[in-house]
């Protein structure tokens, strides 16, 4: 092969290359605005219902509370609903990715393991929790700090993954 062979060839592999690296590879469902901004608002429901419960409760005035609960527990269990029925690409990456992190004893990212949808399911049950436990008995002040702090990580995995899905 003579030199102008040699560089014609190595100028179309170079530009295979590029055209390749170019294209943009789905690995997460895409942004949808209504569901970052239904789950921002929801935290912000959320967080102000656990001011107001942040000194305990009684059972004797859970029926005050009844409506916001479920409520609550509703526009949660909406968002999750929304948030996993967004198709995840499937692909030679994804594919990989998701070995890697099954070897690693993680959910792999598919159509049933989104992670904000995950995330707001445990708020939800988080909530129902606290829900049956106030009903019965009451909660105090602890409890509340506890039901809140569990409902913290998981909001903040939510809106982080869909913060990040926005780019």
């Amino acid at each position: 092969m003579n030199a102008l062979s040699r560089n014609l060839v190595r100028s179309t592999v170079l530009a295979l290359c590029l055209l390749v690296s170019a294209c943009p590879m789905q690995l997460a469902p895409d942004y949808d605005p209504a569901i970052y901004n239904g789950i921002t608002g929801v935290n912000l429901a959320v967080m102000e219902f656990f001011a107001s419960a942040a000194g305990g409760t009684g059972a004797a005035s859970y029926p005050d509370r009844e409506a916001t609960y479920n409520k609550l527990i509703g526009t949660l269990d909406a968002l999750e609903i929304q948030s996993s029925a967004r198709p995840v690409p499937k692909n030679k990456i994804t594919d990989q990715m998701n070995d890697w992190l099954t070897k690693k004893g993680l959910p792999p990212v598919d159509d049933d393991h989104i992670p904000s949808a995950m995330a707001l399911a445990g708020i939800s049950k988080t909530l129902t929790v606290m829900r049956n436990t106030d009903k019965k008995q009451g909660l105090t002040e602890m409890e509340v700090a506890a039901f809140k702090g569990q409902t913290v990580i998981y909001m903040d995995q939510a809106i982080t993954y869909e913060s990040f899905l926005q780019r």
